[in-house]
């Protein structure tokens, strides 16, 4: 069995948000050939009640940090479903309009990679205009919302598992996708690497939540950002033999009751959006 998208939501400790979140996905996603998984990090408020009682799909186990819990639903919709594109949405970032999803959809299958254009950040675009065919150009990007073609992560690998915690995981990672083609620009001048992100609008909007943030861990990871920026090489979502036999088992878990309860019913019919056509390059750098 195979997907043509795969919507992945990531939460630790946000019920009602995540909640809140998963209506919207299910209400107004149009592909009727969709999967659904809620990967959650281990929280303790009750959010695995709320999804047993919603039906949601969900990867769940220990608390392990951003990068590892985005690998659960990388890997799992990607490489387990067999999904052509992936879009991630953190819980805190829902779809505003009926068919969001297409834009996402057309935008992965011409970069390979793109992130959310979040409004704070308009003085920073350098060109586009935050369509899936004219992604805006920013050296910065942030993880909000992304998505992904199966083909950049078979080249490009998942987040390193080596970020704990929170921070800067998502901006490694988009880094390295644009680095092997997927995702942005990059260009030295003077010496100097120029790399720009491609960032899109993808009908999605952020409601207000509490933060996660932890400055030690943020300082942390700032540093390993710092050393593998420049380091190529695909990434497992696993680092040693221990944390490979733990992902499996997360992964086995959650394949227990077959791949068809992973699919997403869309909402009532409704006109779709103009899937927006091809495009260009790209790259990354910024904490997430």
């Amino acid at each position: 069995m195979s997907f043509r998208v795969g919507v992945g939501i990531v939460t630790y400790n946000r019920k009602d948000i995540v909640s809140g979140t998963i209506d919207q996905v299910r209400a107004l996603t149009r592909q009727p050939d969709a999967a659904l998984v809620v990967a959650d990090d281990g929280s303790n408020d009750g959010t695995l009640t709320m999804l047993r009682d919603k039906q949601v799909p969900v990867i769940t186990g220990v608390n392990m940090g951003i990068a590892w819990n985005k690998n659960r639903a990388l890997y799992l919709l990607s490489h387990v479903l067999g999904c052509n594109t992936v879009i991630l949405l953190e819980d805190d970032t829902r779809p505003d309009r009926a068919g969001w999803e297409a834009e996402w959809m057309a935008a992965a299958e011409r970069w390979g990679h793109a992130n959310y254009a979040r409004d704070f950040m308009q003085d920073r675009f350098v060109s586009g205009t935050g369509i899936a065919d004219d992604p805006y150009l920013c050296k910065d990007v942030t993880a909000q919302c992304a998505c992904f073609s199966s083909a950049a992560l078979a080249y490009g690998g998942y987040l390193d598992p080596r970020f704990k915690g929170y921070g800067y995981e998502h901006a490694e990672h988009s880094r390295r996708l644009v680095r092997v083609g997927y995702g942005g620009t990059e260009q030295r001048i003077d010496g100097e690497e120029r790399v720009q992100f491609y960032l899109i609008a993808g009908h999605a909007k952020e409601v207000s939540s509490t933060s996660h943030q932890n400055a030690a861990q943020e300082d942390r990871n700032l540093q390993l950002a710092q050393e593998l920026m420049g380091v190529q090489g695909y990434r497992a979502p696993w680092g040693s033999d221990n944390e490979l036999r733990q992902f499996r088992s997360e992964i086995e878990s959650a394949m227990g009751d077959g791949a068809e309860r992973f699919r997403l019913t869309p909402g009532p019919a409704e006109p779709l959006l103009r899937p927006a056509t091809r495009g260009l390059f790209g790259r990354l750098l910024h904490r997430s």
